[in-house]
C-alpha cells in the first residue's frame, strides 16, 4: 500500500476514534452538579477528563509507534476541538466563553498529542535493529571463496 494512502486511512481511523472517545467519555454528560452551598460545577467529572486524556494519549502513542506522529498531531487535536466546540455551542447556559475553552483544548491537546506521538515514534526507532549506513555489510567472517 502506498504511504499516502495508508496515511489517509490512519487519519480517518484517528478522527473516528477521537470523536468516539469524546462522545464516550464526555459527550453524554450534560448536567452541572450543584453542591450544598449552591456552587455549580461540571458538567464533567475529573475521572471523565482523565479517561479521555489517557485514551487520546494511547491513540497518539499508537500513531507514533506506526510512524505517523504528524498525522496524530494534526488530526486528534482538530477533531477533539471540533467536538468540544459543537458540544459547548449547544449548551443552553453558554455564556460565549466556549471560544476560550476551545482555544485551550486546541493548544493543550496539540501540545500533549505531539509530545506523546513523537516520543512513541522515537522509542520505536531506538528499539529497531540498526542497518549499516551506506550499504556496507556488518563486520563478520569473510565469505568463503
Amino acid at each position: 500500500m502506498k504511504r499516502s494512502a495508508s496515511g489517509l486511512i490512519v487519519a480517518f481511523v484517528l478522527a473516528a476514534l477521537t470523536a468516539i472517545s469524546y462522545l464516550g467519555w464526555l459527550g453524554w454528560d450534560q448536567e452541572k452538579v450543584v453542591d450544598a452551598t449552591g456552587h455549580a460545577s461540571g458538567p464533567y467529572e475529573s475521572w471523565q477528563v482523565l479517561g479521555l486524556a489517557v485514551t487520546l494519549g494511547l491513540l497518539a502513542g499508537a500513531a507514533g509507534w506506526i510512524g505517523r506522529p504528524l498525522v496524530a498531531s494534526v488530526i486528534v487535536p482538530v477533531v477533539l476541538t471540533a467536538c468540544f466546540a459543537v458540544d459547548a455551542i449547544g449548551d443552553p447556559e453558554s455564556d460565549g466563553l466556549w471560544v476560550v475553552g476551545a482555544a485551550l483544548v486546541a493548544v493543550g491537546s496539540a501540545t500533549a498529542i505531539a509530545i506523546v506521538a513523537q516520543v512513541a515514534h522515537v522509542v520505536r526507532g531506538q528499539l529497531e535493529p540498526r542497518q549499516p549506513r551506506g550499504g556496507a555489510q556488518a563486520a563478520g567472517p569473510a565469505p568463503a571463496p
